[in-house]
């Protein structure tokens, strides 16, 4: 992160000469930990690799240790405990999250950096290295923030496992004193220390790196933004500490409005969207979100026509217009649908209908649009497919028309430099430069999200998304996403809900049964669109879905949405928790597609074979494979 809303600072400014200067003087647990570096310097002065490894091993379960440790089930319980007005708890809450939430990044980052360093015995080294990382957190948690009196078994079994991990010393004695129910000061006070050891690991991976070339070329460059972000953390639980008294209380003189300024000099990130000098941003910004419902299919094009002059989508382009300083001719727009999952003309409920596309262009051309991009990006099934690019499937499904180009974002791809996140290296550059970007998705449900929806929609607009979903991955799916919502968002979200639509419990592939709502959704928030159609789609609570729980804490929002037009359940509809079978796997989805799919090889929908022939024949454990998982989870084409 940086610390300006113009985010472009970079991290290359922390250094030790300066990092130490933003906290109080070091604890005993950052002077211990300075000397055992030193040691290893010694140790492994012949050994540049053997050294990376180990201190990529040790970032990995101190990352994962506090992933667990700052996790926001936990802290909101605790603040509850405290006692403090709701304002000061949620800007606590908040700063908090921010750093929850990069801590579970860092240690996703750095266990793929080590699978690219070994084997797969190094592999398990880490697997073993994050588990015994996330007892340790959950552990040391409960010591901290739990009292006896409230849970004497959890109490009972983190202690237990503080004592086994102090035996075998994989717990320093100088933390084991810190491991005790107290104020929340004392806890603070502890992670200043804390934070400062993770910097100064990540300065040291950083350093080796640079120097031996073991890792990709931006590897130093990762883990220099890792040390910022730690810098960040170590300033934020220092303001926390000083704000605080070991009743829990604030201290005379402070406040919710001067808490808020001292955090927001560290980054107006940690504070609640509502409190920063900037928050236009459109995601979480809420508003209105139009819902039409049709009665008949002969109703789709007028109805659509109809929906696009009154859901607010003439004014977001003249505004945006006007903010760049351009005429309407002279902007680009950028429509990103959905196709590129599409595998056979039969069945349409995974695809944005695509002359609902064309009307879209057209109308926007009408408008007086200068340019119209309509832009895809290849998914996992170009490995097993030929004729997979993007022209070649819109070409299939029917997406030309003179009123748009076709972009495909795979081959449009540039460097870009996030401001936060990691392991997102690149954006299409249509997608980046478009003046007026429209996510215009289809209503799908999803064994893991339950619904992918118009935020989900811009996914391949970066890196390729076999990227964040295997094991090896150095970032997770959602927040590759939300890199991209940050930088480059949506300024108008529209969901195709209204002829075919793929329900059940892989939606997200195909539908032998399409559902025919007869619906469109629009907004200027994609969020809010997406909570509004989640919600009509059976969905309890949006946070359901890790991509808009990301979302959520990335952006804030969900409290100020007006829908306009239809507001009910669609009563036909299967999400993917429908009956306990479907429930069961849903939950297995995730690990079973990561860890035992073949990279995704046997989970394939039954491609029209003429148009899109296998790259290689099928041997028979393949084909097998294939036909197996299509019959368990009733992925065929709609008769």
């Amino acid at each position: 992160m940086d610390d300006t809303p113009g985010r472009k600072s970079g991290a290359s400014r922390y250094n030790p000469a300066t990092f130490l200067e933003s906290v109080n003087p070091v604890g005993s647990v950052y002077e211990n930990f300075e000397r055992e570096l030193a040691g290893w310097d010694e140790r492994y002065a012949t050994a540049p690799k053997d050294h990376l490894v180990a201190l990529c091993l040790l970032a990995l379960e101190r990352e994962e240790i506090v992933s667990v440790g700052y996790r926001e089930s936990l802290m909101v319980k605790r603040l509850a405990t405290m006692s403090l007005s709701d304002e000061v708890r949620d800007i606590i809450r908040h700063a908090l999250l921010w750093a929850w939430k990069d801590e579970e990044m860092h240690a996703i980052y750095i266990r793929g950096a080590i699978f690219k360093l070994g084997s797969w015995p190094l592999r398990v080294r880490a697997f073993n290295r994050q588990m015994a990382g996330a007892i340790g957190g959950w552990a040391a948690s409960v010591q901290q923030h739990v009292g006896w009196r409230a849970a004497p078994l959890s109490r009972s079994v983190a202690s237990m496992v503080t004592k086994l991990g102090a035996v075998f010393g994989k717990v320093p004695a100088d933390v084991c004193a810190h491991l005790v129910y107290g104020p929340f000061r004392k806890f603070c006070l502890f992670n200043v220390d804390a934070e400062q050891t993770a910097w100064l690991c990540w300065h040291r991976m950083a350093e080796i790196s640079a120097k031996a070339k073991l890792l990709p070329a931006n590897a130093a460059a990762d883990f220099r933004r890792v040390q910022a972000d730690e810098d960040r953390h170590a300033r934020v639980f220092q303001i926390l500490a000083d704000s605080l008294t070991d009743n829990d209380t604030l201290v005379p003189g402070e406040s919710a409005d001067t808490l808020v300024q001292r955090i927001a000099e560290v980054s107006e990130f940690f504070v609640p969207r509502s409190r920063r000098r900037s928050s236009a941003h459109p995601l979480g910004s809420g508003g209105a979100v139009q819902v039409v419902q049709g009665k008949k299919l002969e109703d789709k094009l007028p109805l659509f026509r109809k929906l696009l002059e009154q859901c607010g989508i003439v004014d977001a382009v003249r505004r945006q217009a006007q903010a760049t300083g351009k005429t309407l001719a002279q902007i680009t727009v950028a429509i990103k649908p959905t196709f590129m999952l599409g595998y056979d003309r039969r069945d349409i409920s995974v695809i944005t209908d695509p002359v609902l596309v064309e009307t879209l262009a057209d109308f926007l051309r009408a408008l007086g649009c200068g340019d119209v991009a309509v832009i895809e990006a290849r998914n996992i099934y170009d490995q097993f497919y030929k004729n997979r690019n993007v022209q070649q499937v819109a070409d299939y499904f029917g997406f030309n028309s003179p009123h748009y180009r076709v972009v495909d974002g795979s081959e449009d791809q540039v460097p870009h430099s996030y401001f936060r996140g990691m392991a997102q290296y690149t954006v299409a550059r249509t997608w980046m430069e478009a003046d007026f970007r429209i996510s215009f998705g289809k209503m799908r449900s999803h064994p893991v999200e339950l619904a992918y929806l118009t935020v989900g929609n811009v996914e391949w607009m970066g890196g390729r998304c076999d990227e964040f979903i295997f094991a090896e991955r150095q970032a997770q799916r959602e927040t590759a996403i939300m890199m991209l919502l940050d930088e480059f968002p949506p300024h108008f979200a529209l969901l195709d809900a209204y002829e075919s639509a793929a329900d059940g419990l892989v939606g997200v592939m195909g539908c032998s049964h399409p559902k025919r709502p007869l619906r469109y959704y629009a907004g200027c928030d994609a969020l809010a669109v997406d909570a509004v159609a989640g919600r009509h789609m059976h969905m309890r609570d949006a946070r359901q879905s890790s991509i808009l729980a990301a979302a959520y804490h990335w952006f804030g929002g969900g409290d100020n949405i007006r829908v306009i037009g239809c507001d009910e359940r669609l009563s036909e509809w299967r999400h993917p928790y429908h009956n306990e079978i479907s429930t069961l796997l849903s939950l297995l989805a995730f690990p079973v597609y990561v860890l035992g799919s073949g990279r995704g090889s046997m989970f394939l929908p039954p491609m029209d074979p003429n148009a899109f022939p296998l790259l290689q024949r099928e041997t028979p454990s393949e084909w097998l494979g294939r036909r197996t998982m299509r019959l368990l989870l009733g992925l065929r084409c709609p008769t």
